[in-house]
């Protein structure tokens, strides 16, 4: 039979033995493969690499271990670090826009102390893009929320399109209580409220004071 230079993958004959798998790690168990390589060669061994003097017609048989796997759950760890509860004191969240109808539907968008300017752009504070573009790129609305009184406003943010509250159109300032349905496009906002009469972040600081 003529000589095959192909790569071949010898069927591990241990497998169901051994302890098991490491999350994170493949379950590549060792295996002989033939493949054009130096066993060697100090720049196979440290690289992996096959070393320009070794010629392509070499049909050596060399020994490789088990091959690492980047766990997939090291973004999550990290988008988890970087919203720790220590940075995201630096600008608390004191209320939610729940997605219950549109394109986005099942997101949210969190609100903060101050003014909360709706719209699709990356530089609005709430930004709601998700594909509905009947939302205006910037201030298609805000809410506010007021840490002296405690209270939650809806307004119109100035452009052509309109914000409703229920059926009716945002033409002024109109207090929020919580649990209200808010529409900006074809998409439905419920508003969640978290400060107010009841609780507030400087309450805690005022307690330690």
């Amino acid at each position: 039979m003529e000589n095959d230079d192909r790569t071949r993958i010898i069927p591990d004959k241990t497998q169901g033995s051994g302890p098991p798998p490491i999350p994170g790690f493949s379950d590549d168990r060792t295996r002989m493969i033939s493949r054009p390589v130096s066993p060697y060669g100090e720049e196979t061994r440290r690289t992996g690499s096959v070393p320009a003097s070794v010629p392509a017609s070499s049909d050596k048989t060399v020994i490789l271990g088990p091959t690492t796997r980047r766990s997939s759950s090291a973004a999550p760890l990290q988008t988890a670090a970087a919203n720790s509860p220590k940075d995201n004191m630096s600008d608390p969240v004191v209320g939610w826009l729940a997605i219950v109808s549109g394109p986005g539907a099942g997101g949210f968008a969190r609100l903060g102390y101050g003014m909360n300017s709706i719209g699709r752009s990356a530089d609005q504070r709430c930004q709601l893009d998700f594909g509905d573009e009947k939302i205006s790129r910037q201030s298609h609305a805000s809410i506010s929320y007021d840490p002296r009184g405690r209270k939650f406003y809806l307004q119109h943010g100035g452009g052509q399109n309109l914000s409703y509250l229920a059926d009716a159109p945002v033409l002024q300032p109109t207090e929020l209580l919580g649990g209200e349905f808010i529409t900006l496009g074809d998409t439905t906002l419920r508003f969640v409220r978290l400060c107010g009469a009841d609780f507030d972040y400087q309450d805690d600081q005022q307690a330690q004071s």
